[in-house]
């Protein structure tokens, strides 16, 4: 089995994949945050570090099937996600303080495997792309995954990154010597 790019739901033991991989970019953004002090009579503002923000990807998915169920199997998928996990059936006891499902996901992004909250995930089905059953055809899933730095799989994300920028800084330095760049 080749997997072209997938997402494991954690919360709900499923493994969400497709023979489309998401379409135009991914995104990857961390806001990096600075604090301007205005102090009276200064005539400019100090510079502050304070906590940086959290780690982002979002990208669009497109789910095209044109089977007699349409692309409802996948899209009830990324539905799970977008709610509180019940259990198989509604089995699981509910919880008004659960969470919302975490997710495992590396593809596109360079990183190892690392767990992330999904933080939005919208679903915009194409109109005339259903079925004579009226099941959609083609959808375009949205979605945006803020990373868990707290979990064990960001620790060893932080020495991979490590180990990598050592490596790229050998490989630039090589590859400038070489006229590479």
């Amino acid at each position: 089995m080749n997997l072209t790019w997938f997402i494991f739901d954690l919360t709900n033991k499923q493994l969400i994949t497709s023979s489309t991989i998401p379409q135009g970019e991914i995104s990857d953004s961390k806001d990096v945050i600075f604090t301007e002090t205005p102090i009276l009579g200064n005539n400019f503002a100090p510079v502050s570090a304070g906590a940086n923000g959290n780690r982002k990807i979002s990208m669009q998915i497109p789910i095209i099937n044109r089977g007699y169920e349409g692309n409802i199997g996948i899209v009830e998928q990324f539905n799970l996600l977008r709610n509180k996990s019940r259990g198989f059936l509604g089995l699981k006891r509910k919880n008004q303080w659960a969470n919302n499902p975490k997710v495992l996901y590396y593809w596109g992004v360079g990183s190892v495997p690392l767990e992330y909250y999904v933080t939005k995930c919208n679903i915009q089905h194409t109109a005339n792309m259903v079925n004579e059953l009226g099941l959609p055809q083609h959808s375009v899933i949205s979605l945006e995954l803020t990373l868990d730095e707290t979990s064990k799989l960001y620790k060893v994300e932080e020495v991979y990154r490590d180990i990598t920028s050592v490596l790229g800084s050998a490989q630039t330095a090589w590859q400038g010597q070489r006229g590479y760049l």
